[in-house]
């Protein structure tokens, strides 16, 4: 069949097909999403025009996407953004992936902003921004708080702001470079939360992680030895920058609930510590 004859219905069911051989979960749904990004269509449009016909640019960019999502590289990569809660983050090589179980994280925190007495604007600090995912979501969603995001990675502070000034928020979203809390000293006892989702992963366990996540940064993966280090060290640096009665919250590993709780115990900084469940 002509390049330029394929339907959008077609080039769907061909994507699948091919994601399905391999051995990919969510084929179709990846597959509409790359069709979808071909032609600047959402997921309901391309079921609407079902029956129009592709150029040959459209397949052409939908037969490279499948190639390249068969070859193991992350689909947000490939396409370039990636919808997290109400805002779409342009994505890139070297920068994690903004992922679904982390918008409970960002609700978290905007109960917590919503629980606060605080006088004044309230400042949140996101250490380890990536994307700047849960930094803009939290000033998206709030229009009050003041977010600092902060992120050791020369690519993810760039990432960050640009799309802070994507979704116009860098009036109220600072982008600092900064190794945990080397680079923030001007925000000693200044914040009201420090958020953050660390590397958590076990060192031994990268290398059987699945192919595409191996593809993400090592260095926003690697959590050392027990995957607890950057526990142990936001923990320990953070009552330096919360206001008395601040709040901490963290994205944590589906088995590290204990340990972290332990950790933050024995710090003596915190208490009425609570846990939830994605």
């Amino acid at each position: 069949m002509p390049l330029a004859a394929m339907t959008i219905g077609e080039a769907i069911k061909q994507a699948t097909l091919q994601l399905e051989g391999g051995s990919l979960i969510s084929a179709r749904v990846e597959a509409e999403r790359i069709v979808g990004e071909a032609l600047g269509l959402e997921r309901s449009d391309l079921y609407l025009y079902s029956e129009q016909k592709l150029t040959a640019s459209a397949q052409a960019f939908i037969t490279k996407a499948v190639a390249e999502r068969l070859g193991g590289r992350p689909l947000q990569y490939i396409l370039g953004h990636q919808h997290f809660r109400h805002l779409d983050f342009i994505c890139r090589e070297n920068v994690l992936i903004p992922r679904p179980e982390t918008e409970l994280l960002v609700e978290e925190v905007l109960a917590g902003l919503d629980d606060l007495r605080t006088l004044g604007v309230p400042l949140v600090l996101d250490i380890g921004s990536g994307t700047g995912a849960i930094a803009l979501s939290i000033a998206h969603e709030n229009g009050v708080a003041r977010i600092i995001a902060a992120d050791v990675s020369d690519e993810a502070v760039a990432l960050s702001r640009e799309n802070a000034e994507r979704h116009g928020l860098l009036d109220r979203v600072t982008v600092v470079q900064s190794d945990l809390f080397d680079g923030l000293q001007d925000y000693r006892r200044c914040v009201d939360i420090v958020v953050s989702n660390p590397p958590y992963i076990r060192t031994s366990d990268l290398d059987g992680l699945q192919g595409e996540v191996r593809r993400e940064p090592r260095l926003a993966l690697d959590g050392g030895v027990d995957g607890l280090d950057f526990y142990r060290a936001i923990i320990e640096g953070a009552p330096a920058f919360l206001k008395p009665g601040g709040l901490l919250f963290f994205e944590i590993g589906f088995d590290q609930a204990a340990d972290v709780v332990a950790i933050c115990e024995k710090s003596g900084s915190f208490k009425d510590d609570e846990v939830r469940k994605d």
